[in-house]
């Protein structure tokens, strides 16, 4: 056997290396109300008063994704989060992210303590998986038991 024979023939298998970001990500992206309701699967004890309500939570948080942070907002409250993360796996449809950090929001006081719960469950202080898929210039997210998804638009890309 000659040497580079050998040497293939004990080389480790390479592991798949994913990259630090994915260009499809970049930018900033709105939350689609019409989309998002289009689809939703109601339970069949929910009221008009309690639909109505939680649609109006939708429609209005813009996510702009950076080569390194996700930058969270609702511009009509001045208020913004922002985490870091980092891309763990990539298809043809859809990207998987793990974001980091503590929610950090200014004057918690300002805010109904009820949102308040609500932002904690959707950004947790541990590291939190993310499996985004991309539909044309949309994506989307799985909520709570993957019932329902929340579609975001794209509305400014980044290079």
């Amino acid at each position: 056997m000659n040497r580079t024979a050998k040497s293939k023939a004990t080389r480790k298998p390479k592991i798949p290396v994913f990259p630090k970001f994915d260009k499809r990500l970049l930018g900033t992206w709105k939350s689609d109300r019409t989309r998002t309701f289009k689809e939703w699967s109601w339970t069949k004890k929910v009221s008009p008063r309690k639909k109505k309500r939680l649609q109006s939570l939708f429609g209005k948080l813009e996510v702009t994704y950076t080569r390194t942070q996700v930058i969270s907002g609702l511009r009509y409250r001045q208020w913004e989060q922002a985490s870091r993360y980092m891309v763990v796996a990539t298809d043809e449809a859809s990207v998987v992210i793990v974001r980091f950090g503590k929610l950090h929001i200014k004057n918690p006081g300002n805010y109904d303590p009820e949102n308040l719960k609500w932002a904690e469950t959707f950004f947790p202080p541990k590291a939190y998986i993310s499996h985004i898929h991309f539909d044309k210039n949309h994506y989307w997210i799985s909520l709570g038991t993957g019932r329902n998804r929340e579609f975001f638009r794209k509305i400014r890309s980044r290079k």
